[in-house]
């Protein structure tokens, strides 16, 4: 059942809207990902080495909005599970590589299934046009807080993520 949208919602400022999509979109992935026992971390790992292949921990983290520290927990829990591998990196002494393992592979397709089905759903009913006005205000309220943190001692582990963007 479909929880109803608060009216207070039609009112809204800005900020509190994406906080409402954030919200509401953590929600449907996690109660996709229910059957499989992945966590929403381990879910976007997952599907990053399915589309761009074995990578090192920095870049991965960076892809899925991890500080370093959690996606590396989150890359050793999963190491465990046996869902990923890691590896010394030829190119680089220090640099670890990280891949999905061939026995999570067909799991990792299955995933890239259903986040199309999500991102297809997520942006139903709007416009190509409007999707991409809509990509433009997002990208702008990126930056714009990005510049706001600029000069600011981070506080969180986002902080580096954001600046970077």
């Amino acid at each position: 059942m479909q929880e109803p949208m608060p009216d207070i919602l039609t009112r809204a400022g800005l900020g509190t809207l994406v906080t409402a999509v954030r919200r509401r979109l953590k929600h449907v992935v996690a109660s996709r990902l229910a059957p499989y026992d992945l966590t929403l971390q381990q879910f976007w790992v997952l599907l990053v080495l399915l589309e761009q292949g074995p990578c090192s921990l920095h870049p991965l983290a960076q892809q899925v909005w991890m500080d370093d520290p959690t996606a590396s927990r989150v890359v050793k829990a999963m190491v465990e599970r046996g869902l990923l591998d890691t590896r010394p990196d030829p190119k680089h002494g220090r640099r670890i590589l990280i891949s999905l393992t061939p026995g999570s592979v067909p799991l990792a397709q299955e995933l890239h299934g259903l986040a199309a089905e999500i991102k297809s759903g997520l942006v139903a009913g709007l416009q190509p046009e409007q999707q991409a006005i809509l990509r433009q205000g997002l990208l702008a309220m990126i930056t714009n807080l990005g510049d706001m943190l600029v000069g600011t001692p981070s506080t969180g582990p986002d902080h580096e993520s954001v600046v970077a963007s």
